[in-house]
Protein backbone atom coordinates (compact mmCIF):
# COMPACT_ATOMS: atom_id res chain seq x y z
CA UNK A 1 0.00 0.00 0.00
CA UNK A 2 1.13 3.84 -0.35
CA UNK A 3 1.92 5.01 2.96
CA UNK A 4 1.21 8.53 1.53
CA UNK A 5 -1.51 9.58 -1.36
CA UNK A 6 0.66 12.25 -2.76
CA UNK A 7 3.89 13.75 -1.66
CA UNK A 8 2.72 16.61 0.14
CA UNK A 9 0.04 14.92 1.78
CA UNK A 10 0.34 16.40 5.67
CA UNK A 11 -1.42 13.39 8.23
CA UNK A 12 -2.83 14.14 11.83
CA UNK A 13 -0.87 11.98 14.36
CA UNK A 14 -3.86 9.81 14.47
CA UNK A 15 -4.12 8.90 10.33
CA UNK A 16 -0.57 8.38 10.95
CA UNK A 17 -1.02 5.47 13.61
CA UNK A 18 -3.21 4.40 11.71
CA UNK A 19 -1.78 3.88 8.43
CA UNK A 20 1.06 2.55 10.30
CA UNK A 21 -0.89 0.05 11.98
CA UNK A 22 -1.89 -1.78 8.28
CA UNK A 23 1.34 -0.79 7.29
CA UNK A 24 3.17 -3.85 9.30
CA UNK A 25 -0.31 -5.82 9.39
CA UNK A 26 0.19 -6.27 5.81
CA UNK A 27 3.56 -6.31 5.50
CA UNK A 28 5.21 -8.42 8.53
CA UNK A 29 3.98 -11.90 9.02
CA UNK A 30 3.82 -14.12 11.97
CA UNK A 31 7.89 -14.75 13.24
CA UNK A 32 10.17 -15.96 15.39
CA UNK A 33 12.45 -14.03 17.81
CA UNK A 34 15.47 -14.91 19.56
CA UNK A 35 16.02 -13.02 23.33
CA UNK A 36 15.61 -12.58 27.15
CA UNK A 37 12.99 -11.85 29.45
CA UNK A 38 13.07 -9.12 31.67
CA UNK A 39 10.27 -7.45 33.45
CA UNK A 40 8.14 -10.25 33.53
CA UNK A 41 4.71 -9.62 35.45
CA UNK A 42 1.78 -12.40 35.88
CA UNK A 43 -1.65 -10.57 36.31
CA UNK A 44 -4.78 -11.53 37.96
CA UNK A 45 -6.15 -11.87 34.33
CA UNK A 46 -3.33 -14.89 33.49
CA UNK A 47 -2.15 -12.45 31.11
CA UNK A 48 1.64 -12.28 31.25
CA UNK A 49 3.64 -9.36 29.83
CA UNK A 50 7.30 -8.97 29.75
CA UNK A 51 10.33 -6.88 27.69
CA UNK A 52 11.75 -9.46 25.09
CA UNK A 53 15.47 -7.63 24.64
CA UNK A 54 18.72 -8.45 23.26
CA UNK A 55 21.98 -6.17 23.16
CA UNK A 56 20.75 -3.57 20.66
CA UNK A 57 16.68 -3.40 21.47
CA UNK A 58 14.18 -4.44 22.97
CA UNK A 59 9.95 -4.67 22.56
CA UNK A 60 7.06 -5.43 24.42
CA UNK A 61 5.60 -9.04 24.62
CA UNK A 62 2.36 -10.24 25.86
CA UNK A 63 1.49 -13.97 26.65
CA UNK A 64 -2.62 -13.82 26.65
CA UNK A 65 -4.21 -16.37 29.09
CA UNK A 66 -5.09 -18.67 26.44
CA UNK A 67 -1.64 -19.59 25.54
CA UNK A 68 0.18 -19.04 29.27
CA UNK A 69 -1.80 -21.79 30.56
CA UNK A 70 -0.65 -23.93 28.01
CA UNK A 71 3.18 -23.22 28.97
CA UNK A 72 5.25 -26.34 29.82
CA UNK A 73 7.96 -23.56 31.58
CA UNK A 74 7.68 -20.83 34.37
CA UNK A 75 8.77 -17.43 32.75
CA UNK A 76 11.25 -15.87 34.27
CA UNK A 77 13.64 -12.23 34.00
CA UNK A 78 17.06 -13.34 32.45
CA UNK A 79 15.39 -16.59 30.80
CA UNK A 80 16.41 -17.02 26.84
CA UNK A 81 13.34 -17.79 24.86
CA UNK A 82 12.50 -18.14 21.20
CA UNK A 83 8.82 -16.60 21.18
CA UNK A 84 6.71 -16.71 18.17
CA UNK A 85 3.63 -14.61 17.81
CA UNK A 86 2.39 -11.48 15.42
CA UNK A 87 3.03 -7.87 15.88
CA UNK A 88 0.81 -5.28 16.67
CA UNK A 89 0.99 -1.70 16.77
CA UNK A 90 -1.35 -0.02 19.68
CA UNK A 91 -2.21 3.39 18.57
CA UNK A 92 -3.08 5.47 21.77
CA UNK A 93 0.67 5.30 22.49
CA UNK A 94 2.20 5.33 19.75
CA UNK A 95 3.69 1.77 20.41
CA UNK A 96 4.07 -1.45 18.97
CA UNK A 97 5.15 -4.81 20.84
CA UNK A 98 4.31 -8.61 19.86
CA UNK A 99 1.87 -10.66 20.80
CA UNK A 100 2.85 -14.31 21.45
CA UNK A 101 1.05 -17.55 20.49
CA UNK A 102 4.34 -19.91 21.40
CA UNK A 103 7.36 -19.88 23.77
CA UNK A 104 10.44 -22.43 23.41
CA UNK A 105 13.47 -22.66 25.59
CA UNK A 106 16.60 -20.93 23.90
CA UNK A 107 19.47 -22.90 24.53
CA UNK A 108 17.50 -25.19 27.31
CA UNK A 109 18.73 -28.67 25.43
CA UNK A 110 19.91 -30.25 22.76
CA UNK A 111 16.11 -30.43 21.15
CA UNK A 112 15.81 -26.81 20.60
CA UNK A 113 18.65 -26.63 19.40
CA UNK A 114 18.17 -29.44 16.42
CA UNK A 115 14.78 -28.00 15.95
CA UNK A 116 16.13 -24.45 15.14
CA UNK A 117 18.90 -25.80 13.14
CA UNK A 118 16.56 -27.78 11.27
CA UNK A 119 14.01 -25.68 10.70
CA UNK A 120 16.74 -23.36 9.41
CA UNK A 121 18.38 -25.70 6.74
CA UNK A 122 15.02 -26.91 5.52
CA UNK A 123 13.45 -23.30 5.09
CA UNK A 124 16.32 -22.50 3.33
CA UNK A 125 16.03 -24.91 0.92
CA UNK A 126 12.37 -23.83 0.28
CA UNK A 127 10.52 -26.56 1.92
CA UNK A 128 8.47 -24.56 3.97
CA UNK A 129 7.83 -22.25 0.71
CA UNK A 130 3.83 -21.05 0.37
CA UNK A 131 4.68 -21.76 -3.78
CA UNK A 132 5.10 -25.76 -2.81
CA UNK A 133 1.54 -25.29 -1.10
CA UNK A 134 -1.34 -27.28 -2.00
CA UNK A 135 -4.66 -26.12 -2.23
CA UNK A 136 -7.01 -27.80 0.80
CA UNK A 137 -10.13 -29.02 -0.79
CA UNK A 138 -13.20 -27.22 0.64
CA UNK A 139 -15.62 -30.37 0.14
CA UNK A 140 -13.61 -33.52 0.79
CA UNK A 141 -15.43 -36.87 0.47
CA UNK A 142 -12.72 -39.29 1.37
CA UNK A 143 -10.04 -38.38 4.67
CA UNK A 144 -7.38 -40.35 5.65
CA UNK A 145 -6.22 -39.87 9.05
CA UNK A 146 -2.93 -40.79 10.61
CA UNK A 147 -3.08 -40.75 14.30
CA UNK A 148 -3.38 -43.04 17.48
CA UNK A 149 -6.22 -45.06 16.94
CA UNK A 150 -7.13 -44.84 20.55
CA UNK A 151 -5.65 -41.88 21.26
CA UNK A 152 -7.81 -38.40 22.58
CA UNK A 153 -7.06 -36.76 19.72
CA UNK A 154 -8.79 -38.73 17.07
CA UNK A 155 -11.86 -38.75 18.99
CA UNK A 156 -12.26 -35.05 19.22
CA UNK A 157 -11.51 -35.17 15.52
CA UNK A 158 -14.31 -37.45 14.66
CA UNK A 159 -16.57 -35.99 17.52
CA UNK A 160 -16.75 -32.31 16.03
CA UNK A 161 -17.34 -33.82 12.14
CA UNK A 162 -20.08 -35.78 13.98
CA UNK A 163 -21.18 -32.91 15.54
CA UNK A 164 -21.18 -30.65 12.89
CA UNK A 165 -22.62 -33.29 10.60
CA UNK A 166 -20.21 -33.54 7.84
CA UNK A 167 -20.91 -36.59 5.30
CA UNK A 168 -17.99 -38.26 3.89
CA UNK A 169 -15.99 -41.35 4.48
CA UNK A 170 -12.98 -41.22 7.09
CA UNK A 171 -9.88 -44.29 6.86
CA UNK A 172 -7.76 -44.13 9.98
CA UNK A 173 -4.03 -45.03 9.43
CA UNK A 174 -2.75 -45.95 12.76
CA UNK A 175 0.48 -45.09 13.70
CA UNK A 176 2.18 -44.68 16.72
CA UNK A 177 2.39 -40.64 17.11
CA UNK A 178 5.54 -40.46 20.15
CA UNK A 179 8.80 -42.94 20.03
CA UNK A 180 11.99 -43.45 18.55
CA UNK A 181 10.05 -45.59 15.95
CA UNK A 182 6.94 -43.28 15.74
CA UNK A 183 8.21 -40.99 12.41
CA UNK A 184 9.46 -44.10 9.97
CA UNK A 185 5.50 -45.85 10.81
CA UNK A 186 4.12 -42.48 9.82
CA UNK A 187 6.05 -41.69 6.69
CA UNK A 188 5.17 -45.39 6.02
CA UNK A 189 1.11 -44.65 6.73
CA UNK A 190 1.81 -41.36 4.34
CA UNK A 191 3.13 -43.96 1.27
CA UNK A 192 -0.15 -46.48 2.05
CA UNK A 193 -2.55 -43.11 1.86
CA UNK A 194 -0.79 -42.05 -1.43
CA UNK A 195 -1.98 -45.62 -2.48
CA UNK A 196 -5.55 -44.71 -1.63
CA UNK A 197 -5.71 -41.72 -3.22
CA UNK A 198 -8.36 -39.65 -0.73
CA UNK A 199 -9.20 -35.92 -1.32
CA UNK A 200 -7.25 -34.78 2.15
CA UNK A 201 -4.88 -36.67 4.67
CA UNK A 202 -4.75 -35.12 8.17
CA UNK A 203 -1.45 -35.82 10.58
CA UNK A 204 -2.60 -35.38 14.15
CA UNK A 205 -1.75 -36.06 17.79
CA UNK A 206 -2.87 -34.15 21.13
CA UNK A 207 -0.45 -32.22 22.71
CA UNK A 208 2.87 -32.62 24.62
CA UNK A 209 6.25 -31.19 25.54
CA UNK A 210 8.86 -30.70 22.79
CA UNK A 211 10.32 -34.14 23.75
CA UNK A 212 6.68 -36.07 23.62
CA UNK A 213 6.28 -34.37 19.71
CA UNK A 214 10.04 -34.73 18.64
CA UNK A 215 8.56 -37.54 16.13
CA UNK A 216 6.86 -34.80 14.25
CA UNK A 217 10.13 -32.61 13.97
CA UNK A 218 12.34 -35.57 12.31
CA UNK A 219 13.63 -34.13 9.23
CA UNK A 220 12.48 -37.78 7.23
CA UNK A 221 8.54 -36.76 8.10
CA UNK A 222 9.19 -32.91 7.11
CA UNK A 223 10.33 -34.21 3.96
CA UNK A 224 7.75 -37.11 3.31
CA UNK A 225 4.81 -34.38 4.55
CA UNK A 226 6.51 -32.18 1.68
CA UNK A 227 6.52 -34.42 -1.02
CA UNK A 228 3.02 -35.85 -0.02
CA UNK A 229 0.77 -35.57 -3.37
CA UNK A 230 -2.32 -35.37 -1.44
CA UNK A 231 -3.77 -32.08 0.39
CA UNK A 232 -2.22 -32.48 3.94
CA UNK A 233 -3.17 -30.66 7.04
CA UNK A 234 -1.11 -31.10 10.25
CA UNK A 235 -2.83 -31.14 13.50
CA UNK A 236 -0.27 -31.81 16.29
CA UNK A 237 -0.41 -30.43 19.63
CA UNK A 238 -2.20 -27.33 20.98
CA UNK A 239 -2.06 -23.75 19.84
CA UNK A 240 1.38 -23.07 21.04
CA UNK A 241 2.77 -26.03 19.76
CA UNK A 242 4.99 -25.98 16.77
CA UNK A 243 6.17 -28.81 15.16
CA UNK A 244 8.32 -28.90 11.07
CA UNK A 245 5.60 -31.13 10.28
CA UNK A 246 3.22 -28.06 10.40
CA UNK A 247 6.10 -26.05 8.29
CA UNK A 248 5.85 -28.96 5.81
CA UNK A 249 2.53 -29.23 5.42
CA UNK A 250 0.23 -27.36 3.39
CA UNK A 251 -2.07 -26.15 5.95
CA UNK A 252 -1.70 -26.36 9.83
CA UNK A 253 -4.71 -26.28 12.26
CA UNK A 254 -3.64 -25.63 16.13
CA UNK A 255 -5.55 -28.87 16.74
CA UNK A 256 -6.92 -31.55 16.28
CA UNK A 257 -10.44 -30.04 16.88
CA UNK A 258 -9.36 -27.19 14.84
CA UNK A 259 -8.60 -29.45 11.46
CA UNK A 260 -12.16 -31.00 12.05
CA UNK A 261 -13.84 -27.58 12.38
CA UNK A 262 -11.66 -26.42 8.86
CA UNK A 263 -13.09 -29.91 7.28
CA UNK A 264 -16.54 -29.62 7.75
CA UNK A 265 -16.49 -25.75 7.20
CA UNK A 266 -17.02 -26.29 3.62
CA UNK A 267 -19.93 -28.61 4.13
CA UNK A 268 -21.55 -26.57 6.09
CA UNK A 269 -21.31 -23.08 3.74
CA UNK A 270 -22.46 -25.49 1.42
CA UNK A 271 -25.26 -26.70 3.19
CA UNK A 272 -25.99 -23.37 4.35
CA UNK A 273 -25.95 -22.06 0.70
CA UNK A 274 -27.94 -25.26 -0.76
CA UNK A 275 -30.73 -24.24 2.08
CA UNK A 276 -30.54 -20.36 1.19
CA UNK A 277 -30.69 -21.66 -3.29
CA UNK A 278 -33.38 -23.35 -2.28
CA UNK A 279 -35.18 -20.57 -0.33
CA UNK A 280 -35.11 -18.72 -2.66
CA UNK A 281 -36.03 -20.58 -5.79
CA UNK A 282 -38.72 -21.81 -3.83
CA UNK A 283 -39.71 -18.14 -3.05
CA UNK A 284 -38.98 -17.06 -6.89
CA UNK A 285 -41.20 -19.93 -8.17
CA UNK A 286 -44.15 -19.32 -6.17
CA UNK A 287 -43.93 -15.68 -7.15
CA UNK A 288 -43.23 -16.75 -10.67
CA UNK A 289 -46.77 -19.00 -10.43
CA UNK A 290 -48.39 -16.38 -8.58
CA UNK A 291 -47.63 -14.21 -11.61
CA UNK A 292 -48.14 -16.66 -14.27
CA UNK A 293 -51.54 -17.48 -12.52
CA UNK A 294 -52.68 -14.04 -12.54
CA UNK A 295 -51.49 -13.30 -16.25
CA UNK A 296 -53.63 -16.31 -17.28
CA UNK A 297 -56.38 -14.99 -15.14
CA UNK A 298 -55.94 -11.91 -17.39
CA UNK A 299 -55.89 -13.69 -20.38
CA UNK A 300 -58.55 -15.76 -19.81
CA UNK A 301 -60.56 -12.56 -19.45
CA UNK A 302 -59.69 -11.61 -22.67
CA UNK A 303 -60.40 -14.53 -24.60
CA UNK A 304 -63.58 -14.36 -23.07
CA UNK A 305 -64.42 -11.63 -24.29
CA UNK A 306 -63.30 -11.81 -27.69
CA UNK A 307 -64.76 -15.26 -28.04
CA UNK A 308 -66.65 -14.82 -30.98
CA UNK A 309 -69.43 -17.32 -29.73
CA UNK A 310 -70.35 -14.79 -26.90
CA UNK A 311 -69.92 -11.54 -29.34
CA UNK A 312 -72.43 -13.34 -31.71
CA UNK A 313 -74.66 -14.24 -28.70
CA UNK A 314 -74.63 -10.29 -27.15
CA UNK A 315 -75.46 -9.61 -31.05
CA UNK A 316 -78.48 -11.37 -30.40
CA UNK A 317 -79.66 -10.15 -27.56
CA UNK A 318 -79.19 -6.92 -28.50
CA UNK A 319 -80.97 -7.19 -31.97
CA UNK A 320 -83.62 -9.20 -30.27
CA UNK A 321 -83.79 -6.09 -27.86
CA UNK A 322 -83.84 -3.85 -31.13
CA UNK A 323 -86.51 -5.81 -32.66
CA UNK A 324 -88.86 -5.58 -29.39
CA UNK A 325 -88.18 -2.07 -29.74
CA UNK A 326 -89.12 -1.31 -33.02
CA UNK A 327 -92.44 -3.69 -32.83
CA UNK A 328 -93.53 -1.70 -29.75
CA UNK A 329 -92.67 1.32 -31.16
CA UNK A 330 -93.95 0.84 -34.69
CA UNK A 331 -97.35 -0.36 -32.60
CA UNK A 332 -97.59 2.50 -30.71
CA UNK A 333 -97.25 5.03 -33.97
CA UNK A 334 -100.34 2.57 -35.48
CA UNK A 335 -102.44 2.68 -32.95
CA UNK A 336 -101.76 6.28 -32.75
CA UNK A 337 -102.68 7.06 -36.21
CA UNK A 338 -105.87 4.65 -35.64
CA UNK A 339 -106.78 6.87 -33.04
CA UNK A 340 -106.07 9.82 -35.04
CA UNK A 341 -108.13 8.14 -38.34
CA UNK A 342 -111.12 6.36 -36.51
CA UNK A 343 -113.21 10.34 -36.70
CA UNK A 344 -112.68 9.65 -40.50
CA UNK A 345 -112.88 6.25 -40.82
CA UNK A 346 -116.55 6.32 -39.14
CA UNK A 347 -117.75 9.29 -41.62
CA UNK A 348 -116.22 7.16 -44.59
CA UNK A 349 -118.16 4.23 -43.54
CA UNK A 350 -121.12 5.71 -43.27
CA UNK A 351 -120.52 7.89 -46.69
CA UNK A 352 -119.87 3.93 -48.61
CA UNK A 353 -122.66 3.21 -50.60
CA UNK A 354 -122.55 -0.98 -49.34
CA UNK A 355 -122.47 0.80 -45.82
CA UNK A 356 -125.68 2.28 -46.83
CA UNK A 357 -127.26 -0.92 -48.68
CA UNK A 358 -126.39 -2.55 -45.44
CA UNK A 359 -128.16 -0.31 -43.34
CA UNK A 360 -131.24 -0.19 -45.87
CA UNK A 361 -131.54 -3.89 -45.86
CA UNK A 362 -131.27 -4.36 -42.54
CA UNK A 363 -134.47 -1.95 -42.09
CA UNK A 364 -136.08 -4.05 -44.95
CA UNK A 365 -135.50 -6.66 -42.92
CA UNK A 366 -137.02 -5.53 -40.24
CA UNK A 367 -140.18 -4.47 -41.85
CA UNK A 368 -140.51 -7.70 -43.41
CA UNK A 369 -140.19 -9.14 -40.09
CA UNK A 370 -142.98 -7.51 -38.71
CA UNK A 371 -145.25 -7.61 -41.79
CA UNK A 372 -144.43 -11.55 -41.40
CA UNK A 373 -145.12 -11.10 -37.55
CA UNK A 374 -148.43 -9.30 -38.90
CA UNK A 375 -149.56 -11.54 -41.90
CA UNK A 376 -152.91 -13.78 -41.55
CA UNK A 377 -150.92 -17.18 -41.45
CA UNK A 378 -149.00 -16.09 -38.38
CA UNK A 379 -152.20 -14.66 -36.39
CA UNK A 380 -154.03 -17.68 -36.82
CA UNK A 381 -151.15 -19.97 -35.62
CA UNK A 382 -151.48 -17.82 -32.20
CA UNK A 383 -155.09 -18.55 -32.22
CA UNK A 384 -156.92 -16.60 -34.01
CA UNK A 385 -159.55 -16.97 -37.13
CA UNK A 386 -161.29 -14.98 -39.34
CA UNK A 387 -164.88 -15.46 -41.20
CA UNK A 388 -166.01 -15.11 -45.02
CA UNK A 389 -169.22 -14.86 -46.72
CA UNK A 390 -170.16 -16.97 -49.70
CA UNK A 391 -168.20 -14.54 -52.21
CA UNK A 392 -165.55 -14.83 -50.25
CA UNK A 393 -165.90 -11.22 -48.67
CA UNK A 394 -164.34 -10.85 -44.86
CA UNK A 395 -166.89 -10.46 -42.01
CA UNK A 396 -165.12 -7.64 -39.72
CA UNK A 397 -168.86 -7.73 -37.77
CA UNK A 398 -171.53 -9.72 -36.26
CA UNK A 399 -174.14 -7.21 -37.93
CA UNK A 400 -172.93 -7.74 -40.96
CA UNK A 401 -173.76 -11.17 -41.24
CA UNK A 402 -177.59 -12.23 -42.51
CA UNK A 403 -179.31 -15.06 -40.78
CA UNK A 404 -179.44 -18.60 -42.50
CA UNK A 405 -176.42 -17.23 -44.68
CA UNK A 406 -173.63 -19.93 -45.36
CA UNK A 407 -170.63 -18.92 -43.80
CA UNK A 408 -166.59 -20.12 -44.06
CA UNK A 409 -164.47 -20.20 -40.59
CA UNK A 410 -160.55 -19.91 -41.06
CA UNK A 411 -158.44 -21.50 -39.06
CA UNK A 412 -154.48 -22.05 -39.44
CA UNK A 413 -154.75 -25.86 -39.93
CA UNK A 414 -157.75 -25.62 -42.02
CA UNK A 415 -161.25 -23.84 -42.89
CA UNK A 416 -165.03 -25.04 -41.85
CA UNK A 417 -168.50 -24.10 -42.88
CA UNK A 418 -170.66 -22.94 -40.72
CA UNK A 419 -174.60 -21.21 -40.41
CA UNK A 420 -176.08 -18.15 -38.98
CA UNK A 421 -179.50 -19.23 -37.04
Amino acid sequence: MEFLKRSDEILSVSEFSARFKSLVKMSVPELWLRGEISNVKTYSSGHVYFTLKDEGAAISAVLFKGYAKSLNMRLADGMKILAYGEVSVYEARGSYQIILKAVLPDGGGDLAARFEELKRRLSAEGLFDKSRKKEIPCMPKKVCVITSPTGAAIRDFLSILGRRGWRGDILILPSRVQGSAAAEEIVSQISAAEEIKPDLLVITRGGGSLEDLWSFNEEVLARAVAACKIPTISAVGHEIDFTLCDFSADLRAETPSAAAEYISSGFLRAKDDVINAFSKIESEVKSGLKSAAERLDACARLFAAAEPRDKIANLKISLDKFEGALISAAQNAISAKRESLNPQASLLAEANPHYRLGILKARLNAAEESLELLSVDSVLKRGFAYLESENGALIQNAGAVPFDAALKLHFSDGSVNVKRY
